[in-house]
């Protein structure tokens, strides 16, 4: 079964909640100076904050496995729920985890998503009361304007049909304590229940309406049951529709949450380097991928070039630089891009569901490559293709991908380009000009237009220098980088993040 975007993120969720009960003693005391010093100086605030601690230490650090406290919300109503004292509680987390000193950055991040998480569903659950299915039936039964006597929720458990949930007027259990009331089929268990009815049962109906994986049974008059089922049937619809809107805002939720992240861990570079192994990781620890590859791609000789590789032989990426001639798929999708040119701004990642039908059988062999997802790296603005991540979720492993995934591998690929496009740029002259390299300056310039193309005299009329003086130029550059043609000398300038 392929991983969703959405299990990702809980799976981040859940590695944030395993930091914080890992740390447990040392929160606990971080949270209780907070207390002890608000005691003195703002009595008010500390009676809230006194709630709010006890509820995160019982959601926390008093549940068993990994549902850890998701249902604690008549907890949360008992302190006056506002960010700034989440966010109080959430930075002494942070403190915990910088004085141990063994963090990691992603440790940080999962706190933070955690508490982003919790906070969003504690302040939010009024609304998304509105949308449970028990509130639902409970305002049904209780409305003035709809003659329904109860609303049973039904169940098939061990063979049998049971009532699961109970909804009338006046909170009466028609089952009088029976809990063990139970029959073989939905139409028995009606029966049973119209005999539990203290009112002359002859003057209703009960009718049965699926919903999801469980029956409702509607008790009605039966001089009204005709107008009242369809009505019934009707909002439930609605109430569905309702409630996958809801799903839907929540999945896309999950995708800019991931998108937020992965910016905020790809902005820390600060310099070529870095920013090559923050995307290439963070395609990974934010999307559901097991192991990621990062290529460059020289326009002018229709080149890919390996520049760095997570959860994969890195120096086996760096060693492949390949014409792109070698993968129609990825060849005939760069095609298109030059095509529609600035009216494409959005390049569309590649989903290729057997990569033998797209990639050389000795990469198929060497990296047991099956499903993969090419996602390109470019920049909206100046429409450029800096390169594209090979994704997978792991060796040998077929996998689909969803829309809310897809999505956010176009915003991934935006912003890898953006920051790759900086440092492309702005890198300072120590970076260009590696120590074991020693380019000089004339030479480096001489670099740069081989990559775009330029022939030996097209190279020496931009420089105003002879044809001999450039050959001499690029005979040396080939034998500093110990290269054999100008393709190979022009993929490790690239990689080395000379040009």
């Amino acid at each position: 079964m392929s991983l969703t975007l959405n299990h990702h993120m809980d799976n981040l969720f859940l590695y944030g909640l395993k930091v914080v009960q890992t740390n447990q003693n040392q929160i606990e005391k971080e949270w209780e100076k907070i207390l002890s010093h608000l005691k003195e100086t703002d009595e008010k605030f500390a009676v809230n904050m006194e709630t709010a601690i006890h509820f995160f230490t019982e959601y926390f650090f008093s549940q068993e496995g990994d549902s850890a406290g998701r249902d604690l919300h008549e907890q949360a109503a008992s302190f006056h729920k506002n960010q700034f004292t989440i966010t109080l509680l959430e930075n002494a987390v942070h403190k915990v985890i910088q004085d141990k000193g063994n963090h990691s950055y992603q440790d940080h991040q999962a706190i933070q998503y955690l508490f982003s998480t919790i906070s969003e569903d504690i302040l939010t659950h009024p609304y998304h009361q509105t949308f449970s299915i028990d509130s639902f039936l409970n305002s049904l039964v209780n409305s003035n304007q709809l003659p329904i006597e109860w609303i049973a929720i039904v169940i098939k458990k061990d063979q049998s049909y049971v009532v699961e949930k109970w909804f009338n007027d006046v909170n009466r259990d028609l089952l009088l304590g029976n809990d063990s009331f139970h029959a073989d089929t939905v139409y028995e268990l009606s029966e049973l229940l119209l005999g539990q009815m203290i009112k002359d049962k002859k003057k209703y109906n009960v009718l049965p309406i699926p919903h999801d994986d469980v029956t409702l049974l509607v008790c009605s008059q039966q001089d009204v049951t005709s107008q009242v089922i369809p009505f019934i049937t009707y909002t439930l619809k609605m109430f569905e529709n309702s409630r996958q809107s809801l799903k839907r805002i929540k999945q896309e939720q999950g995708w800019k949450d991931s998108v937020i992240m992965f910016n905020e861990t790809i902005m820390r570079a600060t310099n070529y380097k870095e920013a090559v192994e923050n995307i290439t990781a963070g395609f990974v620890n934010y999307l559901p991928f097991e192991r990621c590859a990062l290529f460059s791609y020289s326009v002018s000789e229709q080149t890919g070039i390996g520049l760095f590789g997570h959860r994969l032989d890195n120096q086996a990426i760096q060693n492949i630089t390949e014409d792109i001639s070698q993968f129609p798929i990825i060849q005939n999708n760069l095609q298109a891009v030059q095509l529609f040119g600035k009216t494409m701004n959005y390049p569309q990642p590649i989903y290729i569901k057997d990569a033998s039908m797209g990639f050389p059988d000795r990469y198929i062999r060497q990296f047991n490559l099956r499903s993969v997802v090419i996602a390109p790296i470019f920049t909206s603005t100046s429409n450029k293709l800096f390169g594209a991540a090979i994704l997978d979720q792991g060796a040998g492993n077929h996998f689909k991908v969803t829309q809310e995934t897809f999505t956010a591998l176009i915003k991934f690929g935006r912003s890898a380009g953006e920051i790759m496009a900086k440092y492309y740029s702005e890198r300072p002259e120590n970076e260009k000009k590696p120590a074991t390299l020693h380019l000089s300056p004339r030479e480096i310039e001489v670099m740069k237009l081989m990559a775009e193309g330029a022939s030996t005299s097209e190279a020496a009329g931009e420089l105003n220098l002879s044809e001999y003086t450039v050959r001499d130029y690029v005979s040396a550059i080939m034998e500093k980088m110990k290269a054999s043609n100008r393709t190979e000398a022009v993929a490790r300038a690239i990689r080395e993040g000379l040009i």
